[in-house]
């Protein structure tokens, strides 16, 4: 007896045309929700980034401290064009003030372990000193660590460069190894607070350090901050915390400078929404690209220095330094900071 004819599947027309509508809706919804996390073509997706090894995985805090944002809700996020160079008014006697250049140099320290491998603050140091910053944002900064010989590295590079130091521990580990974010500031620290960014549960914390300056004579208000990484799972995190940031700024209005590891190249959604509230002193004054990772052969700009309209960048002013002690080559970028009034 032959075998049976195996049973064919009758779908109608009906079925078939349902089916078609049901795929192309899905897809539609796909699109929407990659068009609202900002990882279409519209703007350059963040690239891979495989630049921290060996962190700490346990949260901390070191008082004062705050939470911004603890949760990442699911909701499209605000982004405003970006901030307009404001224009230059006030009486004429302003113009003949001298100017108050501020120097700011931006550079994750990779922990002082130079991407050779010896823990590397002396050179560290050295390079910190020959650029000549008066403040400093550093990230990936160690202290107590056994990976960096137990050092508390801001408290050293402050000593080695002659500046005030303020450290923002964002992990800590069971053997007090605290990591984070630090300022050095050769104008006195009035006042200074971590503030915790949002992040996914068993994600790495990540802080927003805050030091209150008095730069000759005026109040400023200056922000280290390293955003997470990661191209894709990282990326609602840093749309959250860029979010965060800018709840930050809003509340101030005294001159502010951020500088930090945004781990987000130019166009890309975080850095859209911190440059809806301020400017990017590569766009406005830079040399070059302003390419800062990997440090040998840089192809990736995710460092940056951005201020307020209580600054002018000076022409050509800022530039990126090669660095033979960090993973990271360092942004050193000279500000103007404006009279009272704006002008």
């Amino acid at each position: 007896m032959s075998p049976e004819p195996e049973p064919r599947l009758h779908v109608s027309r009906r079925i078939a045309w349902l089916s078609a509508v049901a795929v192309a809706a899905v897809v539609a919804v796909a699109g929407i929700c990659a068009w609202a996390f900002g990882v279409l073509p519209t703007a350059t997706a963040d690239r891979p980034l495989q630049f921290t090894s060996d962190s700490p995985t346990a949260p901390s805090s070191t008082p004062p401290s705050t939470h911004v944002g603890a949760t990442l809700a699911p909701r499209r996020p605000h982004v405003h064009a970006p901030l307009p160079v404001a224009p230059i008014t006030g009486p004429g006697k302003c113009a003949l003030r001298p100017p108050r250049i501020v120097h700011v140099l931006q550079f994750n320290i990779h922990f002082g372990v130079s991407r050779f491998g010896p823990v590397g603050l002396a050179a560290i140091a050295q390079e910190i000193r020959a650029w000549h910053p008066d403040i400093v944002s550093l990230n990936e900064v160690d202290s107590d660590a056994a990976r960096s010989g137990r050092t508390d590295e801001a408290s050293y590079l402050a000593q080695a460069t002659g500046m005030n130091d303020v450290f923002g521990a964002n992990l800590v580990q069971s053997d007090g190894h605290r990591f984070g974010n630090a300022i050095l500031s050769r104008y006195p620290v009035r006042e200074s607070a971590n503030i915790h960014l949002p992040r996914t549960s068993g994600s790495e914390p990540r802080g927003m350090l805050h030091a209150v300056l008095r730069v000759e004579g005026r109040t400023v208000d200056f922000y280290s901050v390293h955003l997470t990484q990661g191209a894709v799972a990282g990326l609602p995190q840093r749309v959250a915390q860029a979010e965060a940031i800018t709840r930050v700024l809003r509340a101030s209005h005294r001159p502010t400078i951020l500088a930090g590891d945004l781990n987000s190249v130019p166009g890309t959604l975080p850095v859209r929404i911190l440059r809806g509230y301020l400017l990017d002193a590569q766009e406005q004054g830079g040399t070059g690209s302003g390419d800062t990772v990997p440090a040998g052969a840089p192809v990736n700009r995710i460092d940056y220095v951005l201020y307020d309209n209580h600054f002018r960048p000076t022409p050509g002013g800022t530039q990126v330094l090669p660095s033979s002690s960090s993973d990271h080559r360092a942004v050193l970028s000279e500000l103007v900071l404006l009279p009272g009034g704006h002008c």
